[in-house]
């Protein structure tokens, strides 16, 4: 999933994954087209990064697969001309010595799928909001 958000939803985004991502190991990542991806330990400097145009990942749910291999599913965002582009993706650790792998995956694991739906709810509310004047 490819989606452009804008700054309501990314901090709601942010808001809902903060407890996740302060559990984050301390480590490199690099994605699918030699990127470099921040793995961002809080909300202020997910802010930080992204407002710098470093592209970041954001955790909803830690798996383990067979051998040991740590793998978080949520989102790499990454700042675009029209807001923030999210794509779910995927954290694949093998151990502290070597950088991780961000790859782009369908939203299969179901918390993932429930922050897709917070996002769609808040956007579609986004334009009442503004035009009958009140707050969500």
């Amino acid at each position: 999933m490819h989606r452009i958000i804008g700054a309501d939803q990314l901090r709601t985004l942010l808001n809902d994954t903060r407890q996740a991502m302060s559990e984050q190991p301390w480590t490199q990542a690099i994605d699918d087209h030699a990127q470099v991806v921040t793995i961002p330990h809080g909300k202020m400097e997910a802010l930080q990064r992204l407002q710098k145009n470093e592209r970041v990942f954001i955790p909803v749910v830690r798996t383990k697969k067979k051998a040991g291999k740590l793998i978080e599913h949520g989102f790499e965002i990454h700042r675009r001309e029209a807001g923030w582009e999210v794509v779910t993706a995927a954290l694949e650790l093998e151990g502290d010595e070597r950088p991780g792998k961000v790859h782009a995956e369908a939203a299969r694991n179901h918390a993932v799928q429930q922050e897709l739906e917070r996002l769609r709810l808040r956007a579609s509310r986004t334009p009442q909001t503004h035009a009958t004047g009140t707050q969500p």
